[in-house]
């Protein structure tokens, strides 16, 4: 399937916008003064057969100008003229173009693609090659078949600079769509890029100058590579934390993180919300109440969110039973999605799940099942399942069933979307 023209479609999307609303416009004006004529015309000729050959009000009022124009008296209605009027209706929001944009795009994309869309992946999984350091005609054969919506990307992957950015550019040049190419960078010594690429300035993350810093530093060197998604800081306030157990310092630290990452445009994904556990080995069950989250994990996240400006959250796939009153790993919990961080915490942007290759989700839901479970629950993006294939085919099936509605695999999509397509829309509005 050839891929879409980006800038050529949406340029031409919004042109022919515009235009069918200056047709509109001056088709409603051209019948406004129809009509205004008409009326004169009838007042005109009933004060003719009357025999009162004064002239009309409008004569009186209307005195013809240089340009063709007429000025009329304050007591009369004043009509704008058509360029006036085009120019207002024509002026476009950065939202609105964005809007348009998006729409445009998934109106148009099959139901295949609108599923695979919502994936995020590691090469090997789509690829099936042990470790992925290229990207050849196995990576388009497997992006023309599934059109993910992410890469996630490993130490394994990055050998060389010259390497990662050969890698990461032929791949975005194969997706028919924007791809998430993601790594999880904060310079701890497991971090992606710290551990193999360098080129990020490594500082003691003891305060919100040095955490910007650090963030801007994280940003350069991903663009330098082609990332643009980091899921990092972790929001842990626990002493096992990055951070420490004292919020006002978390939320100074982690918000100046974030705020390094997105002002230099790199997508932050904060995690792991609420609670951070190790889930790789099995279920763990987290007992913290919802007062203790409000007044400790909740805070920091609302921090990350409404003042730093993190658009993207990785759920924890620890289960909270005080909360949602059962053992459901919280990536899979309609409640803590839907009622606390969407509701609670008025989160609308990407809601990612936590890995679901780990023994806490395999160990209870199926292959088949999982991506389903995800998105009834409120997910937006279905990270690294532990069968893409099976996960993705049980969403297609969920939809020819109609367990699941399109209308909801637009949803998620539409803010996956306005993420990857905003720096478009702020160039073609002109911000």
């Amino acid at each position: 399937m050839a891929r879409l023209d980006e800038q050529d479609f949406d340029e031409k999307r919004l042109a022919r916008r515009q235009k069918r609303k200056r047709r509109q416009l001056l088709a409603y004006i051209v019948l406004a003064v129809f009509v205004i004529i008409v009326g004169a015309g009838i007042a005109f000729g009933v004060h003719a057969i009357s025999g009162l050959f004064k002239p009309t009000k409008v004569e009186e009022t209307a005195v013809a100008a240089d340009d063709g124009s007429y000025e009329e008296d304050s007591s009369g209605p004043t009509i704008a003229t058509p360029d006036e009027e085009t120019h207002e209706v024509a002026q476009m929001t950065e939202k609105d173009v964005l809007d348009e944009i998006v729409e445009g795009i998934i109106s148009e994309m099959t139901l295949e693609d609108k599923v695979a869309g919502l994936f995020m992946v590691t090469p090997e999984q789509i690829t099936g090659v042990p470790t992925v350091v290229k990207a050849g005609s196995g990576t388009q054969d497997a992006l023309s078949k599934y059109a993910v919506g992410g890469i996630v990307y490993s130490a394994k992957n990055l050998k060389t600079t010259d390497q990662a950015a050969e890698m990461l550019k032929a791949t975005n040049d194969m997706s028919k769509y924007p791809l998430f190419t993601a790594v999880a960078e904060d310079t701890a010594d497991d971090s992606s890029i710290s551990s193999t690429l360098g080129g990020i300035e490594t500082v003691d993350i003891n305060s919100s100058d040095a955490a910007y810093s650090t963030g801007n530093s994280i940003a350069t060197a991903m663009f330098k590579y082609g990332f643009n998604f980091d899921i990092a800081p972790n929001l842990d306030i626990t002493e096992n934390g990055h951070y420490g157990t004292d919020i006002e310092v978390v939320n100074d630290i982690t918000g100046a993180f974030v705020q390094g990452l997105e002002e230099s445009g790199v997508t932050a994904c904060v995690h792991d919300f609420p609670v951070s556990a190790d889930t790789s080995e099995g279920s763990v069950i987290d007992e913290s109440t919802r007062e203790m989250l409000v007044t400790g994990a909740y805070e920091v996240y609302k921090n990350a969110f409404e003042n730093a400006g993190a658009k993207a959250v990785m759920l924890t796939n620890a289960s909270l039973p005080q909360i949602t009153g059962d053992n459901t790993p919280a990536s899979l919990s309609e409640k803590l999605i839907q009622e606390e961080l969407r509701g609670a915490l008025n989160f609308d942007g990407v809601i990612l799940t936590g890995p679901l290759n780990e023994t806490a989700i395999t160990g209870s839901v199926g292959a088949d099942r999982v991506g389903v479970a995800a998105l009834l629950a409120g997910a937006d993006i279905i990270y690294l399942p532990e069968d893409f294939e099976a996960a993705y085919n049980g969403i297609l099936s969920a939809l020819v069933s109609g367990e699941i509605s399109e209308d909801r695999i637009n949803e998620s999509l539409t803010r996956i979307y306005r993420i990857k397509y905003a720096e478009k829309a702020a160039q073609l509005s002109g911000n």
